[in-house]
């Protein structure tokens, strides 16, 4: 009897069909053959894999309960949070595309020990090479859980790798693993120079990676969470003992010219309008399109100078006056979110005449005051950046005669608007000219030492051995910076946040979050704010429901507005909390928490599983025909467009696979 193998795939996506699945290697390439010979050479390549390295910008935490994107009620609120997150048809702009990235990396390493280096210089750019491809698989560990592990760049004859399945989760954490430890004990401990990948950059990443996994384990079910729970504490260790220090102020970090030298920075992405290579960042939230807001959850979340919750502090005034909320609180508030303030602007004419002067009112000013005696020292000049008040507001700046400044009422002063009251300006910088409002040069931090101070704490607290040493090795050293009063780890018992989280019932297994470890997590949600970080730490501690509580925005009262203002307030009436985006009506799905793999991947690899829960409409049927001469077995995979709207092309076309055995 003879088996008969039939694949059929319906491709119903625009364009050519193309197998690259894995980027195999390029027949024919000499070029790859000659390039790599000294050190030098590979210092050269490696230098362009510093490119992956993303740049900070605002509204990287629009699917999280820090940010609220509001731009158009009902439909501008992330897929995630509206529960229509679709499966991609291709690779494009998700993270699958850094198989191209892996693929750069693999063909630097598949060169080393054919290159006239010593073994040394060998193991060094081994170090480095496994350091940048642990990176990018970690960022596909984040989102899809297992995936195929390629090592090296792939021939046309390795079909078993390129037809072949997912490695599991635990495989790809032990691979990146064993990389970073080989990386950790090989690579130069400088690196090669000033702002370079060196073993203190290898262990930060280390810590990183490991509180991801070893967290993502223990709250999503897995084994083997204490291994990478250990891992990260002992690295961490390692680099606080490196970087014993932080900077003293906070908005150094984000707005000198030159970080080079900085007290915490161990690695950071150099800007220069000199070299035209420059960003954004700063004007990002300034101009008609500020649309990521800081919520109010995120507001109550910063605690008052006496180290205590806004609930249960005395030192807490109120929340229905703007200046009284922002008032005895943590200053990374006033660096987060822009402080209240209100000047005189009767003698300007336009929305860009910058004639204002303050107010007869005290409190109106108290901020501006604020914050101009609380400018650091500054790095590489940047002290003429830092921020300052009143706020320049778009391309022209023009100063804005008062925040908050709503969506709703403009007050003919179009820019720098919020629908909750609240703007992001963690990245603004007062720039020194404004025609160099779209040339920013504003170095931008990659890994920080508060980062694993806090990765640090957390992993301490994980396996039972977060003591008040520990808090002052980590949290207590960040707080000075920011006028709030040490952690005092004796304190910290059921009552001291009546609003901790307690477990959610709708869903099945939640958990309560014990009092102390909401306080490191508290304080890693200010601390590293609007840096990327609050999506994947929801994710991994199974808790992404906190992304679909009502986003809500200041008090106001309908009556401080001209009649006939829409003003929209949440439950209606006069005054209360702005709101702007519905409750959402749906549950996280739990298959949400890992990503969908694109489609076109699973149509060029039959063997690549879909994560569970998606619906991509690639499917197998398998059919048994019985006849006299015995039975045969035809497996056949379909693929159909999920949404059966949506118009054939002539571009679409039927793909068959045919195999005979």
């Amino acid at each position: 009897m003879k088996n008969y193998t039939l694949i059929l795939c319906m491709f119903l996506l625009s364009g050519c069909l193309n197998n690259d699945f894995m980027e195999r290697y390029p027949l024919g390439n000499p070029t790859a053959e000659t390039a790599f010979v000294s050190y030098d050479n590979f210092k050269a390549y490696a230098w362009g894999l510093y490119e992956t390295f993303p740049a900070l910008g605002y509204g990287s935490e629009n699917a999280t309960d820090d940010i609220s994107y509001n731009q158009t009620r009902e439909t501008s609120e992330t897929g995630w949070i509206r529960g229509i997150v679709t499966v991609p048809d291709k690779k494009e702009n998700t993270s699958w595309e850094y198989y191209s990235f892996i693929r750069r990396v693999n063909l630097m390493l598949d060169h080393i020990d054919g290159s006239q280096m010593t073994e040394a210089e060998k193991a060094h750019w081994r170090s480095v090479g496994y350091f940048f491809r642990s990176y990018r698989y970690f960022s596909l560990l984040c989102d899809y859980g297992g995936v195929p592990w390629i090592d090296h760049v792939l021939s046309d004859s390795e079909t078993d790798l390129i037809q072949g399945p997912r490695a599991s989760r635990d495989d790809i954490a032990k691979h990146i693993l064993e990389d970073l430890q080989y990386a950790e004990q090989n690579i130069n401990v400088n690196g090669d120079g000033e702002n370079s990948i060196t073993k203190a950059v290898v262990q930060t990443f280390m810590s990183r990676f490991c509180l991801f996994e070893g967290t993502w384990r223990k709250y999503h079910g897995l084994n083997d969470a204490e291994t990478y729970l250990k891992e990260c504490k002992r690295v961490s260790a390692e680099v606080l003992h490196t970087y014993p220090n932080v900077c003293d102020n906070y908005d150094d970090l984000f707005c000198s010219l030159d970080l080079s030298g900085v007290p915490g920075i161990i690695l950071y992405k150099p800007y220069s309008n000199a070299e035209n290579v420059v960003h954004a960042v700063s004007i990002g939230g300034t101009t008609a399109t500020s649309f990521y807001n800081p919520t109010r959850d995120l507001v109550d979340s910063y605690l008052c100078s006496d180290g205590k919750p806004r609930w249960n502090s005395p030192l807490f005034l109120s929340d229905k006056d703007i200046y009284e909320e922002f008032s005895n609180r943590d200053h990374r508030l006033w660096l987060h979110v822009t402080p209240p303030y209100n000047i005189d602007r009767s003698e300007s004419t336009t929305a860009w005449d910058n004639k204002w002067k303050f107010t007869d009112n005290p409190k109106d000013r108290s901020f501006i005051d604020s914050l101009n005696i609380r400018l650091g020292i500054g790095y590489g000049s940047s002290k003429e950046r830092q921020k300052t008040l009143p706020f320049r507001q778009g391309f022209s700046g023009g100063i804005l005669g008062a925040v908050p400044h709503y969506d709703f009422y403009l007050n003919n002063q179009p820019w720098y608007k919020s629908a909750f009251g609240y703007n992001n300006w963690k990245y603004f910088c007062t720039y020194l000219e404004v025609g160099s409002a779209r040339n920013e040069e504003t170095d931008m931090p990659i890994f920080r030492v508060e980062e694993v101070m806090l990765n640090y704490a957390e992993a301490m607290c994980e396996l039972g051995e977060f003591t008040q040493s520990v808090a002052d090795q980590t949290i207590n050293k960040l707080r000075p910076r920011a006028n709030v009063a040490p952690m005092k780890v004796s304190e910290i018992n059921e009552s001291f946040d009546p609003k901790r989280d307690l477990g959610n019932p709708a869903y099945s297994g939640d958990y309560a979050v014990n009092p102390l470890l909401w306080e490191i997590r508290r304080e890693r949600r200010i601390e590293l704010f609007s840096e990327g970080f609050r999506f994947n730490d929801l994710r991994r501690w199974k808790k992404c429901h906190y992304a679909m509580k009502k986003k809500l925005g200041q008090y106001v009262r309908k009556a401080d507005f001209p009649a006939g203002t829409n003003v929209t307030i949440d439950g209606g009436g006069n005054e209360g909390y702005l709101e702007f985006h519905p409750q959402p009506t749906q549950l996280w799905p739990e298959y949400y928490y890992l990503y969908p793999i694109p489609r076109q991947e699973r149509v060029l690899n039959p063997q690549l599983e879909q994560n569970p829960g998606w619906n991509d409409g690639v499917g197998k049927l398998t059919v048994n025909i019985n006849s006299k001469k015995g039975c045969v077995k035809i497996s056949i995979l379909l693929l159909t467009h999920p949404s059966p709207t949506k118009a054939t092309t002539q571009s679409d076309y039927l793909y068959l696979y045919i195999h005979i055995t």
